[in-house]
């Protein structure tokens, strides 16, 4: 069961309140944030995920916006767990966007980004080339790092392209790295 338009909706009217900041993630963002929380090593309460999304301004949330996105992060866990158990490639949220495709995939990388410097120790803990190689995908697509490497692959459309259609299967991957074997 996916997210629902309405559901979607009244998510972003909660990220994009007056009360919190300008840059607050929106919904792709989110969506990559949680992500990153179900396919990496370690999980996060839900007060820690609010204060990833909102920072200080976390404790403005009231009860129904909290009980709303709750709502959310069950709704994409369980559809996270249904895909792996069917052992199904992930939709993720941005490929059905038209118009702002790029943005959307871009966002959504941040937000698995955010994740990842959230409990980077955790992520690199078993082998940190093999996360990095893992991660490539992401961080490229992300546009959040500048080297020079990075920014050769940002010039190499056709790697770009493989990145993107690569994504769904690198979080099963992803996923199986950190939860299907055993740590060494």
């Amino acid at each position: 069961m996916s997210l629902s338009e309405h559901d979607i909706e009244q998510l972003e009217d909660i990220l994009f309140s007056d009360q919190f900041e300008e840059d607050t993630m929106d919904f792709f963002g989110l969506h990559g944030l949680i992500s990153a929380m179900i396919v990496g090593p370690e999980s996060v309460s839900r007060e820690t995920l609010y204060t990833i999304i909102f920072g200080d301004a976390a404790d403005k949330l009231d009860s129904a916006a909290k009980a709303h996105i709750d709502h959310c992060v069950s709704v994409i866990e369980q559809d996270y767990q249904d895909h792996f158990l069917a052992e199904e490639d992930i939709e993720l949220p941005y490929a059905d966007e038209d118009e702002h495709y790029d943005e959307c995939l871009e966002n959504w990388c941040i937000g698995f980004m955010e994740g990842f410097f959230h409990n980077e120790k955790a992520w690199s803990q078993r082998d940190e080339d093999a996360t990095a190689e893992l991660l490539l995908p992401i961080m490229a697509l992300s546009g959040l790092f500048d080297s020079d490497e990075f920014q050769e692959i940002l010039r190499n459309d056709k790697l770009l392209q493989q990145f993107e259609e690569a994504l769904p299967e690198l979080l099963s991957d992803i996923y199986l790295y950190y939860h299907g074997t055993p740590k060494q």
